[in-house]
């Protein structure tokens, strides 16, 4: 009787957006590839920003050339021109492939003329995604040469048409026509361009390193969420199963040791009954006394129960069994042939219920049960067998009706009705009537009669769990109706 919940799935992913599981196969390192989600917010300021810089990077080297009359380098520039809006957007794919993104884009400024910017921000992507040592040492060199090459491009120039050596001419120069007029010497430059570098090169490395721990710890988290959950599933299985096991204990030790008991006073009673019969003093000559009959019919009586304690107990032990072996439940309490909706099933319950002394009126009219739906014929089984029991229980002696029809156009159809105890009895009537939703019984009943209510409760709810109805109660007579419907097909 365990209740299996269940948990958070372990490939869940530690961070939204993104459409990986959290460690996939990664290479050489010892932590595998982790999926960085790329944030819409971040890769339009990237593309932004790239644009910006190649833009700024192409109209120097676009200056220079046609200062210069060189008109190949000019058409060069105009490609560029035109690149440096598009190149920066494979930014947008950096979480999917980030090396193929950081070699493009590497590419890109080695064969235009643009600023190393968007080289470096596939480089980020590249390091927060990727550990594989190959992958992360062909990118990070791919990057250092680009920006080496870019920046030496951008120094040789004059300092008219450089980025570097605007940044180092006196104030006032480099604007309005005046020429440029650079106070330091090309030592300082380049030793400014070699801080830069180190600095946006490394701040690039460690920016994904930094994107990686995060996600990893993201991860973490997750992971031990599901093992808190998992944990947490697992005592209550085991808390549940210990109740289980000491519910088994207790019936083992009271409902099948009273229905042993049961059937072995029962078995003595029948040896007695049946030692008497042949007795002369009652048996006669002829054994056919009135006194010989009805203690021959009384052993009979005594070994249909002895039989009956015997399959109740044999059935109270599989209860027993599935409360202490859950796993085996489902097998157990599969349909099979003793309790499918069957012509013999149903009429040995029948039978049953004549043997033991219920007045039982049938109209039953069944067809085309072999494509009947085998969970619905358990239900409809268990069912009729409810309604036996609950009229056997509650109204002793009384004439029971049943009438049961089965069609797949209609479905499964059982009717039960049968009048109270105290109108077969006592011929007393009754005015107000008791909603019988809750399963309730007549007031007048004793308490020992009130003791049940939930056989025809958990019935109902079965029947409505396969799309089915459910009625009972007492009508204007106060006899007592149960009438359930079924589809013929269980609905999915």
């Amino acid at each position: 009787m365990t209740t299996q919940t269940s948990p958070v799935p372990p490939s869940a992913s530690p961070v939204g957006g993104s459409a990986h599981t959290p460690f996939t196969d990664g290479g050489s390192e010892s932590r595998p590839d982790c999926p960085v989600p790329a944030r819409r917010r971040w890769t339009i300021v990237m593309i932004i920003c790239a644009i910006m810089m190649n833009l700024a990077e192409d109209a120097y080297t676009s200056s220079y050339f046609e200062a210069m009359g060189m008109q190949l380098g000019y058409l060069w520039t105009a490609v560029g021109l035109l690149f440096a809006f598009v190149t920066p957007i494979m930014l947008r794919w950096r979480e999917r492939r980030p090396e193929l993104v950081s070699l493009a884009a590497s590419a890109s400024v080695l064969l235009l003329p643009f600023s190393p910017t968007v080289s470096l921000f596939g480089l980020c992507g590249v390091w927060a995604r990727r550990s594989d040592r190959r992958i992360l040492g062909a990118c990070t060199a791919a990057s250092l040469i680009v920006m080496i090459v870019a920046h030496v491009r951008d120094i040789a120039r004059p300092a008219d048409y450089s980025l570097w050596g605007r940044l180092f001419a006196k104030p006032g120069t480099g604007v309005n026509g005046v020429p440029a007029v650079v106070d330091s010497d090309l030592s300082s430059i380049v030793v400014a361009a070699v801080v830069w570098s180190v600095c946006t090169f490394a701040a690039a490395i460690l920016s994904g390193l930094h994107l990686r721990s995060r996600a990893y710890a993201q991860a973490a988290d997750v992971r031990m969420d599901v093992e808190r959950n998992r944990a947490n599933v697992l005592e209550n299985d085991l808390n549940t199963q210990r109740f289980a096991d000491a519910v088994a204990a207790e019936a083992h030790d009271t409902l099948a040791h009273s229905l042993s008991l049961i059937a072995v006073n029962a078995s003595a009673l029948q040896a007695e009954a049946l030692k008497l019969s042949r007795d002369p003093r009652y048996a006669g000559a002829e054994s056919d006394t009135e006194a010989g009959r009805n203690l021959a019919r009384l052993a009979e009586r005594a070994g249909d129960i002895r039989r009956q304690a015997a399959g109740a107990l044999d059935e109270a032990h599989s209860i027993i069994g599935m409360l202490r072996h859950p796993q085996q439940a489902q097998i157990l309490l599969m349909p099979d042939s003793d309790t499918a909706l069957t012509r013999e099933a149903l009429y040995a319950v029948i039978d049953d219920a004549r043997d033991a002394g219920m007045t039982l009126d049938t109209w039953i009219d069944i067809r085309e049960l072999s494509s009947l739906d085998v969970e619905i014929g358990k239900i409809a089984f268990r069912g009729i067998q409810e309604g036996l029991t609950n009229a056997r229980r509650h109204a002793p002696g009384a004439r029971v009706a049943l009438e049961i029809s089965a069609e797949p156009k209609t479905g499964v159809n059982v009717r039960f009705t049968n009048p109270t105890v105290f109108n077969a009895v006592n011929g007393m009537g009754r005015t107000s009537l008791i909603d019988h939703g809750d399963g309730m019984m007549p007031e007048n009943e004793s308490d020992d009669t009130k003791s049940g209510g939930n056989g025809l409760p958990g019935l109902k709810a079965r029947v409505l769990a396969v799309g089915g109805d459910c009625q009972y109660g007492y009508d204007e007579r106060n006899d007592f109706h149960l009438d359930f419907r079924l589809p013929f097909a269980r609905i999915r």
